[in-house]
């Protein structure tokens, strides 16, 4: 896909997600600073403060000092906890009511595109929840100080910190900064470069403010959660143990003033509306919409996955082994994907030959056999695409050879009994579901 799905999402988050630990915090090193990485989840720690701090599960499947919540170490009380427990420190300046934004969060003018939520790429097997900022410079070009700043888009206070580089050992600055607004709306930047001085935990910040220098590694992530948005989400509790701000994803752009917000639509790739996109797709009466593993904590997975990725290959493991996806592209929303977490080892995404609709996958006693392709994308005018820089309004084309059968059948319970069938090439060779079929939930 374009520039930072392979130089950043590919590597960047596999790497934060599978690292060895190496740089990781113990409660046994001595005082801790919230938000850093640690090792064993569930330990307790305090700061120099003697404020304490529990080691909990993270984005990107990190571990890192956080204050406790009046959880266990599974994190099972994040199902009722606020948007304030789960983005910033436990409280809020209850007095802010921001619930807009006033400012952009860059030069809009100097972006390449911008690419929606609700992708699923590589270990991003559900849709993802923020937007993808990019410049015409590949994210591993470096550009001149001062060129592309990230800006904070209304007044806040930056309640977290995580200093990528140092957990993971990154040749360049690469930082995720949160920022409150208000007890309800709060902004997410991840993978963003060196911060702006003044900049660190607590912090005050203005709308327009420089948060951060992004000229080492151009491109980042964005978010915005409103704790008065409630997706449709078939099952809230899936969602209670890792991600837990999910359900609160907001479409960012309608959070802008409409010259900024036009500004922004016009950068998507995307040709209709929602142009930031849409991540939850979940639809009761279908398979379309996000599925888990039965048994194993929902989005966070088992737990007992050694997360590890083959540079050389597709091969990558971790906490989204266990799920799968049904829903159309982020960008062409009459191609649907079928998103796969452990397909032979590789968290990879298919469309099938027919393209068919998951929505059209109903409660049945008998399964519905999917043949299974890679596809590949193809301008809307019939031109070669060019991933390092896109045309808006892109196609998905499936390619004609099968490279395996995806075998559902949707219960009336609202489960869903699922066989991966790599390298079987007829659908016509499917007579039942074997012991090597799973049961997934909501």
């Amino acid at each position: 896909m374009v520039k930072k799905f392979v130089a950043l999402l590919a590597l960047t988050f596999l790497i934060s997600s599978c690292g060895d630990g190496s740089n990781a915090t113990s409660a046994a090193d001595g005082p801790i600073k919230e938000g850093n990485v640690c090792q064993i989840e569930g330990e307790v720690g305090n700061t120099s403060e003697g404020k304490e701090m529990l080691c909990q599960m993270m984005p990107d499947g990190i571990l890192a000092w956080r204050p406790p919540m009046n959880s266990n170490a599974s994190g099972n009380s994040m199902m009722n906890a606020t948007l304030s427990q789960i983005l910033g420190n436990g409280s809020c300046d209850e007095n802010s009511k921001i619930d807009k934004y006033s400012a952009s969060i860059g030069d809009i003018d100097k972006m390449s595109h911008i690419y929606p939520m609700g992708g699923m790429i590589t270990t991003h097997i559900t849709p993802i929840d923020h937007i993808y900022i990019y410049y015409p410079e590949n994210s591993q070009t470096k550009v001149e100080a001062g060129k592309y700043l990230v800006t904070s888009p209304a007044d806040g206070k930056i309640v977290n910190i995580e200093d990528f580089q140092k957990s993971n050992n990154y040749p360049y600055p690469d930082f995720r900064v949160v920022i409150e607004h208000s007890c309800s709306l709060y902004s997410v930047f991840i993978h963003v470069g060196t911060l702006a001085p003044g900049i660190e935990l607590n912090a005050n910040v203005k709308a327009g403010q420089t948060i951060a220098d992004d000229g080492v590694s151009p491109g980042y992530d964005f978010s915005t959660f409103d704790e008065n948005v409630k997706l449709n989400f078939a099952n809230m509790a899936s969602y209670s143990q890792q991600d837990s701000w999910k359900p609160y994803t907001a479409n960012p752009f309608n959070y802008f003033p409409i010259d900024i917000k036009e500004k922004l639509e016009a950068k998507s790739l995307r040709v209709t509306a929602p142009f930031d996109g849409k991540i939850d797709w979940d639809d009761s009466a279908s398979v379309q919409g996000n599925w888990f593993e039965k048994n194993t904590n929902g989005y966070r997975g088992k737990g007992d996955q050694t997360a590890s990725f083959d540079n050389h290959g597709k091969v990558a493991h971790g906490y989204w082994d266990t799920h799968l996806a049904f829903a159309p592209d982020a960008v062409d929303e009459t191609a649907f994907i079928y998103s796969i977490g452990d397909w032979e080892g590789c968290p990879c995404q298919f469309m099938s030959k027919e393209n068919i609709d998951p929505k059209t996958i109903k409660v049945s006693d008998s399964p519905t056999i999917i043949s299974l392709v890679e596809f590949y994308y193809e301008n809307s005018d019939g031109s070669k695409h060019n991933p390092n820089s896109p045309k808006k309004g892109y196609k998905l084309k499936g390619d004609s050879k099968v490279i395996g059968l995806l075998a559902l059948q949707l219960n009336s319970d609202g489960t869903l009994k699922v066989e991966k069938i790599p390298n079987e090439i007829d659908s016509n060779n499917f007579s039942g579901f074997t012991d090597n079929s799973r049961i997934y939930e909501r």
